[in-house]
């Protein structure tokens, strides 16, 4: 709580004029049951969004991030060590409320300066670097990997990182990043984009967490309204190089939206990092990725969905994934509605299960979820 207080104090005595701040606030109850167990879980979450610009010079701007989570329901669903655990090499996540039944957290995903000037763009502290090209596994992703089913924290996980920027031009920029976790593992990699021929590209190199080196890429292209995007990323161990095999990580998806607006998506993951899932059983699914090493729980997955704007104010998604090797399949559905300006409901229902033969046995896992949200 201190150093909620502590950075709550420096915001206030920064020149009101110079502030720009944005956020949300919102309600989600969600109803979780899994079979054939039998267990039904609850949880109700109160989530607040704050985001924070100040412009301190013509070169020099502060950026802030920070969730304040208030979250009751079934115990065995709340683990306050996971919650507040912070993964970055500063640890700005803490827990302010802990009880059988309720866990309070804050937490700042973005805590960073920016110098630009000319071609050149710094940044130093916690941030979002987003490598990433496809929209469901990124290979690319580096720092900042996220999980596809956590579509209630849009803006996604940042880093500890120092980052350069140099612009060429209009479309070719260098990249290079630098980051750090809670356990001191480096993280270091260069990117160098270009565009030809209306196509975009882009190579990295680097070192993940001083285990693995990196060489990898990506294109996006649009071909008469059919957008194509590809990543490759191959993970070499440091360590026993000559023994040792690589990860390799490729996905490569499509997208196309017809005049009437309604939008296809496909996409395909082979990632042959493949890990035990047995003992997480469906919440394996659930949880990864953990790293652009491991996106996934088995070699190829598949992913489709459609959207399609009802109404002005009602747009619905139905979307599927078919795990292959594990023989496990999810469905997703989501209603959106524009209330009024600024406010939005939700309905997201999400379910996995498995299929016949499937490794993990007989399981379901079904969870549904309503939202109410304010943005300011």
């Amino acid at each position: 709580m201190k150093r909620l207080i502590t950075i709550y104090l420096l915001f206030c005595s920064l020149p009101l004029a110079a502030q720009e701040l944005s956020g949300y606030v919102s309600g989600m109850p969600s109803l979780i049951v899994t079979q054939p167990e039998g267990d039904i879980w609850w949880q109700m979450l109160a989530h607040n969004r704050l985001n924070f610009d100040w412009q301190i010079s013509e070169h020099f701007r502060v950026n802030a991030g920070m969730r304040n989570r208030l979250i009751t329901g079934s115990a065995a669903m709340l683990n306050p060590k996971s919650i507040g655990n912070d993964l970055g090499w500063a640890d700005l996540s803490w827990n302010w409320a802990e009880g059988k039944n309720v866990v309070g957290n804050t937490a700042f995903d973005r805590l960073n300066l920016t110098f630009e000037k000319d071609k050149w763009k710094f940044q130093l502290g916690r941030q979002r670097i987003n490598w990433g090209q496809t929209f469901v596994w990124n290979a690319n992703d580096l720092f900042n990997t996220y999980s596809f089913f956590d579509f209630d924290y849009p803006e996604r996980p940042g880093c500890d990182a120092f980052r350069a920027t140099f612009y060429h031009n209009e479309t070719s920029s260098s990249e290079l990043a630098v980051s750090a976790s809670h356990n001191n593992k480096v993280t270091a990699a260069l990117l160098h984009r270009w565009n030809k021929n209306n196509v975009d590209y882009q190579l990295i190199a680097g070192e993940q967490t001083e285990t693995d080196i990196i060489l990898g890429g990506a294109l996006t292209g649009d071909f008469k309204g059919l957008n194509i995007r590809g990543e490759l990323s191959y993970f070499h161990p440091i360590k026993n190089s000559v023994d040792t095999s690589g990860i390799v990580s490729v996905a490569v998806g499509t997208d196309y939206i017809f005049s009437n607006a309604l939008a296809l998506q496909a996409e395909i993951l082979y990632n042959n990092a493949r890990m035990a899932t047995a003992g997480n059983g469906l919440m394996g699914l659930y949880s990864v990725p953990l790293s652009a090493k491991h996106l996934s729980v088995c070699n190829w997955n598949l992913f489709s969905n459609v959207s399609y704007p009802v109404t002005p104010r009602l747009t619905g998604s139905l979307s599927g994934m078919y795990f292959v090797d594990i023989q496990s399949c999810y469905a997703g559905v989501t209603f959106e509605y524009s209330v009024i300006e600024n406010l939005d409901f939700s309905f997201i229902a999400q379910y996995f299960s498995t299929l016949t033969n499937s490794t993990l046995g007989n399981m379901q896992l079904l969870m549904t979820f309503v939202r109410l949200k304010y943005s300011f």
